[in-house]
């Protein structure tokens, strides 16, 4: 058996089905800290130093769910920390046996703090290697604690006013080491909006209030324009931590965006890095510039193909229902548009389950035609993927949706394992 392999973690928004090979195990190790001081806490009992004793009944607690039970964080093992040195085990916490390639719900709660709730996901090890070792970080925020952020949106060093800012939680992405906690700090699970929005005034300032956003997790904002300005589409970017970064934070405009689309484009979308897996349950998430519809009479133009290998060989393969055409619906496809018409959701129907174990399954989606939703001419529709034969828009100069953060045509893959 080889010895304990040290890895980062790996986070994954999979549903808890998780892949079947669950033979070996890993074991997570973290400091748990105060998200406003840095302080490391101490969740045991102390015997000659902190943290070393275990205490079931404490209110504070670290603690998973695997396979539908609550498993207790442990103290870090003593091993040459005695009473009389300096080794200090303030903060430490561990947790053993957490199965490779599930992904498992993690917390964390002590008195006068806001409750942690995160996902973790082991990535399958190799057959001879029976254990690794995890290091992952928890940042506890006190209650009530917040910070607002003013965004000043600028070009060429002037502020731009009526300018909207849409920020948007990241769930895959680990914080840096910015409380010098060794290793990363584990992403809070947003379960609340995923996106929030603000418009710049005047003096081209817009405040994203602290109590809309996750402290601790980590947001992308985009400030892009529902018009061009003097001919040009301007749009900027930048990213933050919620309750870590500092309160005033810059974004200045520029006309190098990727999309030259002056009508509708995507700011962003969930399959902007194609390499992402979404799972059986995954959907196309995409945001834009500016309210949009879809365009009427055009869903039976929607559908949905599948690419299913069967990599694990098994005979069995998922599929989608069959697609009937010309009868007004889609049988493949399922749209969802906010109430702001700033983000579509794509989803797929099923006729036979998607196995986790035939890797490389994809979803592509196509014939989804929208607009702008104040739109005036017969060249603001936009389509994902190709939108020939769709009776719905004849006449329309129908053109691909443009990507802001990707650059390029809107991508319509969505790889779900």
């Amino acid at each position: 058996m080889n010895g304990l392999t040290r890895k980062f973690l790996v986070f994954s928004l999979l549903g808890l089905g998780g892949c079947d090979w669950e033979a070996n195990h890993g074991r997570l190790v973290g400091f748990v800290v105060d998200g406003q001081s840095g302080q490391r806490l101490n969740f045991f009992k102390p015997d000659g130093k902190n943290n070393i004793e275990d205490d079931k009944d404490s209110k504070s607690q670290v603690y998973a769910l695997i396979k539908g039970e609550f498993i207790r964080a442990r103290p870090c093992g003593t091993g040459d920390l005695t009473d009389t040195n300096a080794i200090e085990a303030d903060g430490c916490f561990q947790i053993d046996d957490i199965p490779e390639g599930m992904t498992i719900p993690l917390f964390a709660q002590a008195p006068g703090y806001e409750r942690f709730v995160g996902e973790i996901t082991y990535p399958l090890l190799s057959e001879d290697v029976e254990h690794s070792q995890f290091v992952g970080n928890i940042r506890l925020f006190p209650k009530g604690f917040t910070v607002d952020y003013r965004f000043h949106v600028t070009l060429d060093n002037q502020p731009v006013p009526r300018v909207q800012l849409l920020c948007q939680y990241l769930p895959a992405s680990l914080q840096g080491n910015s409380l010098q906690v060794s290793g990363d700090f584990l992403t809070p699970r947003n379960t609340g909006a995923t996106t929030v929005s603000a418009t710049t005034d005047e003096d081209g300032l817009a405040v994203i209030p602290g109590a809309q956003l996750v402290n601790g997790a980590e947001y992308h904002c985009e400030a892009v324009m529902s018009e061009t300005l003097e001919g040009r589409v301007l749009a900027g970017q930048g990213n933050f931590v919620a309750g870590v970064s500092q309160g005033d934070q810059r974004l200045a405009l520029t006309t190098d965006v990727g999309a030259t689309d002056g009508f509708v484009y995507a700011v962003r979308s969930s399959v902007d890095d194609p390499s992402a897996l979404a799972g059986a349950a995954g959907k196309l998430v995409i945001t834009f510039n500016r309210p949009v519809e879809l365009l009427p009479g055009s869903s039976d133009c929607q559908i949905a193909t599948a690419t299913v290998p069967d990599t694990n060989g098994n005979g069995v393969t998922g599929s989608l229902p069959t697609n009937v055409p010309d009868n007004g619906v889609s049988e493949t496809t399922t749209t969802e548009l906010s109430g702001d018409g700033l983000t579509l959701t794509l989803g797929y129907k099923v006729a036979t389950a998607f196995e986790p174990g035939d890797r490389g399954t994809t979803i592509t989606f196509g014939g989804v035609v929208l607009r702008p939703r104040s739109a005036s001419g017969l060249a603001q529709a936009r389509s994902l993927g190709s939108a020939a034969g769709c009776l719905a828009a004849s006449g329309y100069n129908v053109t691909p949706l443009k990507n802001l953060r990707a650059g390029g045509n809107q991508n319509t893959v969505l790889r779900l394992f």
